[in-house]
């Protein structure tokens, strides 16, 4: 009989999270967040799209909205829609919605538009309100190559 092989260890991050059936009957959920998070991650941006879409006519008042307005601009930059990303981003920026997230977006969704000055402020920004942000870092959480490739092109830190 021959003697298994060792394996080298792997290493693998689950998410996991408390389910019940609390707040499932509301039309757009926690679950269906992720699922359009997912989607972009995939890179099914017309599908994000979609259900960014209706959320926001599902709940138009909603709190979240400006972080649905970044998400959703996410999708349009997957899709080549680089102004509808900035406006979307912008939106999200005048409602309050200041932080490294909305700001690092911003820094790809002009970088993708050619507008490099505008990138390297906002990525300025980014950088100011989180100083350990990175490619890497991003990659972690926003595995979408035209958004990784804008933000480098815009000047973050590979690492």
């Amino acid at each position: 009989m021959k003697a298994p092989t060792a394996r080298p260890a792997l290493r693998c991050a689950i998410y996991t999270r408390v389910s019940t059936d609390a707040r499932l009957e509301q039309e757009f959920n926690s679950l269906d967040a992720q699922r359009e998070a997912s989607e972009i991650n995939l890179g099914r941006f017309d599908q994000a799209k979609s259900d960014i879409l209706q959320a926001i006519r599902l709940s138009p008042r909603d709190p979240g909205m400006p972080l649905w307005q970044t998400n959703l601009a996410d999708a349009e930059m997957g899709l080549g829609h680089f102004d509808a990303a900035i406006d979307l981003i912008h939106q999200s920026i005048d409602a309050g919605y200041r932080v490294s997230y909305t700001y690092r977006e911003l820094a790809a969704a002009y970088a993708l538009k050619g507008k490099m000055e505008d990138a390297k402020t906002a990525l300025a920004e980014a950088l100011r309100l989180d100083p350990t942000l990175t490619v890497k870092s991003v990659a972690r959480t926003n595995s979408v190559p035209v958004i990784l490739d804008a933000l480098r092109k815009a000047g973050l830190p590979e690492e």
